[in-house]
């Protein structure tokens, strides 16, 4: 009877020893899955705060995944809301650098347009359009509410959930709200210069006789036409200016 009372304890105490090892090991596993998505998080918010983006490297990072399991899930809701993120923003950078969107009241494209600019209006009118739904994506996008859309059907525990809000989120609402504002005054500041050109264009095509390009230069035949223009282009350059800020 001893000896079969040793024999169950015996096996009790492996399968203790063995459940111990499974836990450290789990714990372990957890640990460095952990400090794995710590680091590739990092590395894909250093690259999306850098701009110019390169997408080429956001795309390459955004498809990978290099956690397993529930880390894995966190991964990829962070790097599907960065995703999104990189789609407005490559929608942006075409706007942008549209070259009559960058050339509009240069002289090459006064000489090209004028005097009815009926390309360049066209062509600013589309790009406000494409700009005002770029601003709404990111109005709705950049909210708590559709950031925790991403992960709230993954099935995650408050710990990994957590987590992914602190990504997000950052350490509090009133810092995304804060990125938030930061961005759409940016947006928004696009397209002020862009109703400024639209303004430029408007004032040229209105007094198209009232004026001409000689060596390169706008010349105006009234000294008032001449002042109320100066003040249009100079509204622009200052908004130029704040858009390089």
């Amino acid at each position: 009877m001893k000896k079969r009372t040793k024999i169950i304890f015996l096996v009790i105490a492996i399968f203790v020893i063995i459940f111990i090892v499974a836990v450290a090991f789990k714990v372990k596993s957890d640990l460095k899955q952990e400090e794995e998505l710590v680091e590739e998080l990092d590395s894909l918010y250093a690259l999306l705060d850098h701009y110019p983006l390169d997408y080429e490297s956001l795309d390459r990072k955004i498809s990978t995944t290099v956690t397993t399991d529930d880390y894995a899930k966190v991964e990829k809701a962070v790097k599907e809301y960065s995703k999104d993120f990189v789609s407005y923003m490559k929608q942006f950078d075409t706007l942008v650098n549209d070259e009559t969107i960058k050339n509009a009241v240069g002289i090459d494209n006064i000489k090209k347009d004028g005097p009815d600019f009926t390309n360049t209006k066209q062509k600013l009118s589309e790009s406000k359009t494409s700009l005002d739904a770029i601003i709404t994506d990111f109005s709705n996008y950049l909210t708590e509410e559709t950031a925790m859309s991403y992960i709230k059907d993954s099935g995650l525990n408050e710990y990994y959930t957590d987590f992914y809000k602190q990504y997000i989120l950052g350490d509090s609402l009133y810092e995304m709200e804060s990125s938030k504002d930061e961005i759409l005054d940016s947006l928004n500041t696009i397209k002020l210069l862009i109703e400024a050109e639209e303004e430029t264009i408007d004032f040229l095509a209105e007094n198209k006789e009232s004026w001409k390009v000689e060596n390169d230069q706008l010349l105006f035949y009234s000294e008032s036409l001449l002042n109320q223009y100066n003040s249009i282009i100079s509204k622009y350059q200052n908004l130029v200016s704040k858009a390089k800020e």
